[in-house]
């Protein structure tokens, strides 16, 4: 015969045998709950990219820029936003004359690399909207041992941050004085003893915006400080960029073939290239650069900032330069790609040091005036002044 009392003590048994299989039921739900979060790859969640039907939309924008829109990380963070973006490469003048063709050649947005270029686009085109979702500031691309050289004569400079920089008026005076590597006080080092002008090699003017950012730089400096406004002010400055430009002899079309050229060919034929940040600590896959030891960024002083500067064209356009900025992960892989991006992230290029020295650049009216000119004397030969 059962007491109540076994028949109690039976009973807490079955409650406690239930409790331990529900708290063990329930332990291992938590663990795989846990290893699906913590398994699942980075990204957007299902209901982030389920955008329904995509809306294509196309960009002309500046060759610098061309990789990260090719890249399928990126394709498929714009395909989360309900967007599928083509784009075409092109230099600042073409970008101008495929906008001004009937219906702007189907172009949802303009995307240039610089805010001279952006402010005649969206002038011409009477448009107010614009979005600047990342940046790069010019920099030179150099080695230790031309450093060490230029530091002895006067040219790489401290600068006000405790860092070292290429003075461009330096540059400047050397060229004018037609200065040969060879000449240099205190070149004693036989790998740098070329028989050749001191030059800051840059990109065709006529061809590439980064060359454009260099004259905004060169003629400031020549001009005394002072942003060239003028007419007059192009012609003071004319003779020193025609010395610093177009007696650099034969110059690549593109930042990038100047980049390369750099990283293959060495300081015999590259000491120094005016290049974007951005090439120089790239990041992204397939675009970090193979760099050496001894090679070496600066920064010019001053310096420009190339602003990347969207102008969207309609409203798939708007969409693209929204997603730029707002968007995290683009914000992330434009880092990975050496871009500063406005929206702060945990890539390296967002705690990298910014420039001390930089200026404004000239209207594109005025650059285009001495990029004009630059052409003539280089067409017809003559000597720079």
């Amino acid at each position: 015969m059962r007491t109540p009392q076994g028949m109690y003590f039976r009973g807490s048994q079955r409650s406690s045998l239930i409790i331990r299989l529900v708290l063990l039921v329930a332990s291992v739900a938590l663990i795989v709950v846990v290893t699906v979060v913590i398994a699942k790859p980075p990204g957007p969640s299902s209901a982030q990219c389920d955008a329904g039907p995509l809306t294509a939309v196309r960009g002309v924008i500046g060759s610098e820029k061309e990789a990260f829109f090719k890249d399928q990380r990126v394709s498929a963070r714009f395909a989360c936003a309900g967007l599928s973006v083509t784009v075409d490469a092109s230099g600042s003048r073409e970008m101008l004359t495929a906008l001004e063709r009937p219906n702007r050649d189907g172009y949802g947005f303009a995307f240039p690399g610089s805010t001279a270029t952006a402010k005649k686009i969206m002038n011409e085109l009477a448009i107010t909207d614009s979005f600047k979702p990342f940046s790069s500031p010019m920099a030179v691309a150099t080695f230790k041992d031309v450093v060490d050289v230029l530091t002895k004569a006067a040219i790489v400079q401290p600068a006000s941050d405790g860092g070292m920089v290429v003075d461009v008026k330096a540059l400047l005076d050397v060229a004018r004085k037609g200065t040969l590597w060879d000449q240099l006080p205190g070149n004693d080092n036989p790998r740098t003893r070329w028989h050749k002008a001191v030059r800051l090699m840059t990109t065709d003017p006529q061809d590439s915006n980064s060359a454009i950012m260099f004259l905004s730089i060169a003629s400031l400096v020549a001009n005394g400080g002072l942003v060239v406004t003028t007419a007059v002010d192009v012609q003071k400055v004319l003779p020193d960029l025609c010395r610093l430009v177009i007696d650099q002899g034969e110059k690549p079309d593109t930042s990038q073939v100047l980049f390369d050229r750099y990283l293959v060919d060495g300081m015999g034929r590259i000491p120094m290239a005016l290049i974007y940040e951005a090439q120089f600590v790239a990041e992204a896959p397939g675009q970090k650069p193979t760099l050496t030891p001894d090679m070496v960024l600066l920064y010019p002083r001053p310096t420009v900032y190339s602003e990347h500067t969207l102008i969207p064209l309609d409203d798939a356009g708007h969409r693209v330069g929204q997603a730029l900025r707002d968007d995290p992960e683009l914000a992330r892989l434009a880092a990975q790609y050496g871009f500063r991006p406005a929206r702060p992230t945990n890539q390296p290029i967002s705690s990298r040091r910014a420039p001390v020295d930089t200026v404004g650049s000239p209207s594109f009216e005025v650059l285009e005036s001495m990029i004009d000119s630059l052409r003539s004397t280089e067409a017809n030969a003559r000597p720079c002044a």
